[in-house]
């Protein structure tokens, strides 16, 4: 849970993040089950309540699918709604507005874009 690109995050975003990166890797493949929200807790050493908001906020974005009684399953479909594509378009260009007052150049935002690219 120490993932230092994620860390002016809360905890439960994190965690959402971090698992959203493992299916954009190909880490979790559609259908793959996670772990119950007490296993999940004890892996990432964090508490049980934020995990189930964790699950929960991949529920509504719709990269995990919930089955009573079965558990939750990275969704067959996991492309971001138009919603969601239209919120990181705004969130995006805040950071790159940001980044432009702080002189920082649109070369180096590219910079840095290819070498989070890189890493996975």
């Amino acid at each position: 849970m120490d993932d230092q690109r994620f860390g002016q995050y809360a905890y439960y975003e994190r965690l959402v993040l971090q698992i959203k990166q493992q299916v954009v890797q190909g880490i979790l493949q559609p259908g793959d089950k996670l772990p119950s929200v007490r296993d999940m807790a004890k892996e990432v050493q964090l508490n049980p309540n934020t995990v189930a908001k964790a699950y929960k906020q991949l529920e509504l974005d719709g990269t995990v699918q919930v089955q009573p009684g079965k558990g939750s399953f990275i969704a067959a479909h996991t492309m971001p709604a138009a919603a969601q594509v239209a919120e990181l378009h705004q969130r995006f260009s805040a950071v790159v507005l940001a980044a432009k007052a702080a002189g920082i150049t649109t070369a180096t935002l590219c910079e840095w874009a290819k070498e989070h690219d890189q890493e996975g």
